[in-house]
């Protein structure tokens, strides 16, 4: 598997493959992890596979910061904030569901938001760590 992951890609690659696959892994909008990894790791060439698995393991920690986000969201951008209890929505989409479907989706649009202004420092600080472990254990490539 480390061969795998390891074959024709250098430590700069697979530390920017760790720090996409993570960061994309956390965003809170369930389902947006897969097109997000392939896109940036085709784009960047990078190990698609091992970009898409970092994201899928990373999936608990999406769904541990998914509030977090969207409070954090709602706190900085003027919406309207919505309730996080199971009763106080049951109870918003009983009154008007598209109403609901509205501020849920800016709700989440404003989580995405935040998880962005939350990635640029934490993907930086990333990706500059794995790169420097990353090249202390992994031999350099010689070019021919």
């Amino acid at each position: 598997m480390l061969n795998l992951v390891k074959q024709g890609i250098t430590p700069h690659q697979l530390a920017l493959t760790i720090t996409l696959g993570a960061g994309f892994g956390m965003v809170p909008f369930l389902g947006l992890t897969t097109v997000l990894c392939t896109f940036w790791a085709i784009r960047f060439r990078l190990n698609v596979a091992f970009t898409i698995f970092i994201g899928y393991v990373m999936q608990p920690v999406q769904l541990a910061l998914y509030v977090p986000f969207v409070d954090l969201g709602q706190s900085i951008f003027p919406v309207t904030p919505i309730p996080f209890s199971l009763e106080k929505l049951t109870t918003m989409f009983q009154a008007d569901w598209v109403t609901a479907l509205q501020q849920l989706w800016i709700a989440n649009l404003v989580g995405i938001l935040a998880w962005l202004l939350c990635f640029i420092p934490f993907g930086l600080a990333m990706y500059f760590s794995s790169r420097t472990v990353l090249h202390r254990l992994l031999p350099v490539r010689q070019v021919a």
